[in-house]
């Protein structure tokens, strides 16, 4: 059917353009009359659904984690020593005989006369200080216990690890017009042929 009109409106579009072209045809009987209209575009707008950023996976790093830990450590280890304890002593006086008591015989002056007489003599003393030994010197072994400090360190609490992340495409509606139907011209009979004087 449209394949119809088109051909109809082809042909009358011919023939009114050769009427219209050829004086001769001027002032002749009336048989139909037609007015050209004409229609224009129709649009509308329709809404649609388009990705401004794909999606995927994203490989994120995260970085490690680090503590400090406090420890005991050995400065010096337990040892044993020898210690020399030198000897305590004293000095002590004491009277000591130096020359025994004795019965001698002597020359002695008696009334100016030289005499021969038995004496006696006595016994000597003297004070003599002397060092006696009050404890003997001596050796012991003392032990020295460890002696342990602190250390502070740093070490991983959590090592560094690389994540898959799947991220989400990002979709936006967009707006946009579009065409409907085009815009047309045709002809069109007019009814009744007092339209046409």
């Amino acid at each position: 059917m449209s394949d119809y009109l088109s051909i109809r409106r082809g042909a009358i579009a011919t023939v009114l353009a050769v009427s219209m072209a050829s004086p001769a045809f001027a002032g002749g009987k009336t048989l139909a009359c037609y007015q050209q209209v004409h229609q224009p575009a129709v649009y509308k707008t329709v809404h649609q659904q388009v990705v401004v950023r794909p999606g995927g996976v994203v490989h994120e790093t995260i970085p490690a984690r680090y503590g400090t830990i406090t420890e005991q450590v050995l400065i010096e280890p337990e040892r044993v020593i020898a210690r020399t304890i030198p000897a305590v002593t004293r000095t002590v006086h004491q009277k000591v005989l130096v020359r025994a008591k004795s019965v001698g015989w002597e020359w002695r002056h008696v009334h100016g006369v030289k005499t021969l007489c038995k004496v006696v003599h006595p016994a000597k003393y003297a004070t003599q200080a002397q060092t006696v030994v009050v404890q003997s010197a001596r050796t012991v072994h003392e032990r020295i216990p460890a002696r342990y400090g602190h250390r502070t360190r740093t070490v991983v609490v959590e090592p560094a690890r690389t994540i898959a992340r799947q991220v989400p495409p990002v979709i936006k509606t967009v707006a946009r017009t579009v065409e409907v139907r085009p815009a047309s011209a045709g002809w069109v009979q007019v009814s009744g042929k007092k339209r046409c004087n």
